[in-house]
């Protein structure tokens, strides 16, 4: 069955580097995909520039609430644009109804991947790419308020409510509309054809054993790294403090996070780290 799949995460949890797999994989082509171009077909449910295209309406002047209600709309174009074949959404998104129980998101992808990260190491990861003080951003995993997009003038992204850390998790792994398969960036970093191969597999996607290798070669890190160095990558913000594919490393944390910061984080996340094998 082919149609919309949703590529969900809290923000710096893998979300790029998933998608990026994904397009290695799908190219089936000797030479990996550029982090700036890839070959895989994407649609966006928070574009200021696909709502305004759909409305004609300057989306600075519409409030969160009326974005919210054009959505669904952009789902079902999504929907039409697949026809007959797979197409991307990436999303951060916590997963939201209306008042009248129905889902922000509209009609319901065919599947979902989410990734999850340890919030720690996310926290971490959040600091550099925003160019915040790290003390700013553990507040953003505790918050429950914490929203991406929003007015500012340069913001190119309506706002996308995302809940606080556990929120977020607990809001995706919790939902019965659409099917989803969970992975952990962690289990991607240890054995990323194999943590991925289950992925791909749960989409329906064609899965191979070279096919799957040289998806992991291409989007290694070393690769995204090599390609950013070369010539940028678009995503990374004029604010940020390190590269984008800053280390990808697996419990940084240790090195940076305070006691009093981790501890913090644990406290008001250990219920469901520990669900995830995070503590």
């Amino acid at each position: 069955m082919a149609g919309p799949v949703w590529l969900v995460s809290y923000p710096k949890s893998g979300n790029t580097w998933l998608r990026l797999l994904l397009a290695n994989l799908l190219s089936g082509r000797h030479e990996p995909e550029d982090i700036n171009d890839p070959g895989l077909t994407m649609h966006s449910l928070v574009n200021r520039p696909v709502i305004e295209e759909m409305t004609l309406v300057d989306s600075f002047l519409l409030t969160r609430e009326e974005c919210d209600r054009i959505r669904p709309a952009l789902m079902e174009q999504a929907w039409r644009e697949a026809a007959g074949s797979d197409i991307f959404i990436k999303l951060h998104d916590a997963y939201r109804h209306f008042a009248n129980g129905a889902p922000v998101l509209g009609r319901p992808a065919r599947a979902a991947l989410y990734i999850l990260r340890d919030p720690r190491d996310v926290a971490v990861s959040l600091a550099f790419h925003t160019g915040q003080p790290l003390e700013k951003s553990v507040r953003q995993i505790l918050s429950g308020v914490t929203k991406m997009g929003g007015g500012a003038p340069h913001n190119e992204q309506i706002s996308q409510p995302l809940l606080d850390w556990s929120g977020h998790v607990r809001s995706w792994t919790g939902q019965r509309d659409v099917p989803i398969h969970v992975l952990r960036y962690e289990d991607l970093r240890a054995d990323t054809a194999a943590c991925f191969g289950r992925a791909a597999a749960f989409l329906g996607l064609p899965v191979t054993p070279d096919g799957l290798d040289r998806a992991a070669s291409h989007s290694d890190f070393s690769e995204l790294q090599r390609q950013e160095a070369q010539k940028g990558f678009r995503e990374r913000r004029p604010e940020s403090t390190a590269p984008f594919f800053r280390t990808g490393r697996v419990g940084g944390w240790r090195e940076v996070l305070t006691l009093e910061q981790s501890a913090a984080i644990e406290a008001a996340h250990g219920a469901v780290m520990a669900e995830f094998g995070y503590l």
